[in-house]
């Protein structure tokens, strides 16, 4: 066999682009804060202008267009006024400028048209807009057109797995659509894996709580919503009209822990781990295991736990990993698969990154 000599990488140099694009970033939180870096280390030449960042409380702007800017600054800045944010973000002649919401708050979440009204593009890791009424994603869609801006939230499911660009590239080259099946929860696939591994139901929920792969509360993670809404996104994308409580979701909090506070809930869980290791001992013997899965087909819906085999891509996830199927009439017998990391400031923040580069070089 000829041997290859050892490969020399040659990094390649960016196009370099006709003009600066402003970005303003909104929450300096986790993945806002890994963002801001992210920014701060690309090549002069990637035209990305760092115009200004906020928190909660205030704002600060970067006066001389160097980039020179810190969320320690934060404290020092003026207070904070959407309004006032908004008007000063508005683009000028030949001027583009992307509104970045890493707050995941619904006060921001409704800026969106008048944001777009201004002609400023939006990128977002939040969901909060997207899972409203069908009424209100459908007019999020047209007035970005009208204005002629771009609304980008591929971040919104997997984290920075190229999900949503993968489905929208598929729909606009004209395949159809005919199965979405997921594991799309980095919490669930931690919370089954560790099931996997031995650990107590009680115990791995309560780990998951401790890495931070969980809410504070569980029962935000437990309850299906998460993975509801963002099946929910995708069918939109797919073009079906759809309302949350259209969906069938299946929570897998003990019903009588429901509505207890949260430190009882977290005191009787326990009390549920014998169920729980019965039913996976059980499943176990016949070569399966459970994963909590979102499935979309033209039917509807349906969110919930679901036996896999154990050696099939599903059962053999791990960590915070997610993977999602999508079968059509192009990838029918062999569904196109995407798996990697489905959580964490780092690839979340990338993503977001990713969506902004994109409308930089549009």
């Amino acid at each position: 066999m000829t041997r290859i000599s050892t490969l020399k990488k040659i990094k390649p140099e960016p196009q370099a682009l006709p003009q600066k694009t402003n970005v303003f970033i909104a929450g300096i939180g986790a993945v806002g804060g890994t963002l801001l870096q992210q920014i701060l280390n690309l090549p002069s030449s990637y035209s990305v202008n760092l115009i200004g960042i906020c928190n909660s409380k205030h704002t600060v702007w970067n006066k001389d267009a160097d980039n020179d800017i810190s969320p320690a600054d934060l404290p020092f800045g003026e207070e904070k006024n959407w309004e006032q944010i908004i008007n000063k973000l508005q683009p000028g002649k030949n001027e583009k400028t992307i509104f970045i919401d890493a707050t995941g708050h619904r006060e921001v979440a409704e800026l969106y048209l008048k944001l777009f009204d201004k002609g400023i593009h939006v990128v977002t890791p939040s969901k909060l807009a997207n899972t409203r009424k069908q009424v209100y994603f459908n007019l999020l869609d047209k007035t970005a057109r009208k204005n002629h801006v771009q609304f980008l939230y591929e971040t919104n499911v997997g984290a920075g797995l190229p999900i949503i660009q993968s489905l929208r590239n598929l729909i606009n080259t004209g395949d159809e659509i005919i199965e979405i099946e997921g594991v799309l929860s980095g919490t669930m696939t931690y919370l089954f894996s560790q099931l996997d591994q031995g650990y107590s139901f009680s115990e791995s929920v309560i780990q998951a709580r401790q890495l931070g792969y969980a809410e504070p509360d569980p029962r935000d993670d437990l309850s299906g919503e998460d993975v509801a809404r963002k099946m929910m996104i995708l069918a939109r994308i797919c073009g079906y009209d759809v309302e949350r409580e259209e969906l069938d979701v299946e929570p897998i909090t003990p019903k009588s822990l429901q509505d207890v506070d949260s430190t009882t809930f977290l005191e009787k869980l326990p009390d549920f781990d014998a169920e729980w290791k019965e039913r996976l001992d059980q499943l176990n013997t016949e070569g399966k295991t459970l994963r909590y899965i979102g499935a979309l087909t033209k039917d509807g819906i349906q969110v919930g736990l679901k036996e896999v085999k154990l050696d099939s891509p599903f059962g053999g996830l791990t960590g915070t990993n997610n993977i999602i199927q999508i079968k059509t009439q192009r990838y029918f017998d062999q569904p196109l698969i995407i798996q990697g990391p489905g959580a964490g400031k780092e690839v979340t923040a990338a993503g977001v990154l990713a969506d902004v580069l994109k409308i930089v070089s549009s």
